[in-house]
């Protein structure tokens, strides 16, 4: 038989190692969901500057856009002024009576047409403007691309903020699917590919 004295005593230490072992396994789930928020943590740090970069090429793009079309407009512009310059010259050719006056406005009108080195002959001008044009959508359309994977990192990165307040493993996954597909879009733009 167990003495009144002797029951006490492994009651107090049955009840010592229960706490311990509590304290033991709550250390170790703590120690767990540290590690978790700070691998977490850090994932959100690598997708911000994964995001600055791809936004500052977003920002790129889109300022090469607007330069491109500045310029093809300017270079078309320039073009509409000399086609009304020849067709000043020519209507002055046309309604001349002086031989020599006409053969000069014929010529002006033709040299203004003609390709030259610098390349501000009408026909150059024109092929010029269409290439401008065409860099400056291309550069558009490679803008939303990077915008289009911001947007996707920018959600993955919500996501993980969610995931730590749930320790959820699901959610983390999921923002990596999102920072994989962002990640993704952005390098298929830089290489000029279409998403679209």
């Amino acid at each position: 038989m167990v003495e009144p004295a002797d029951a006490k005593e492994l009651i107090d230490a049955a009840i010592e190692r229960a706490e311990e072992e509590r304290d033991v396994e709550q250390k170790a789930e703590r120690a767990q969901q540290k590690k978790f928020r700070d691998r977490v943590s850090v994932l959100v740090g690598i997708l911000a500057v994964t995001l600055a970069v791809i936004h500052m090429a977003a920002a790129s793009a889109a300022r090469e856009s607007l330069l491109k079309g500045i310029e093809a407009s300017d270079t078309f512009n320039y073009m509409q002024a000399k086609i009304i310059r020849e067709a000043v010259f020519k209507t002055a050719a046309g309604t001349s009576t002086d031989t020599k006056a006409r053969a000069d406005w014929t010529k002006e009108a033709s040299r203004l047409r003609a390709p030259d080195a610098a390349g501000h002959g009408i026909d150059q001008l024109r092929a010029l403007g269409e290439r401008l044009r065409e860099e400056g959508e291309r550069a558009a359309h490679h803008g939303e691309g990077y915008e289009t994977g911001e947007t996707a990192l920018q959600v993955a990165i919500v996501l993980l903020s969610i995931a730590l307040v749930a320790s959820s493993r699901k959610i983390v996954a999921g923002a990596l699917l999102f920072a994989l597909a962002g990640i993704g879009i952005a390098v298929a733009s830089a290489l000029g590919l279409s998403i679209a």
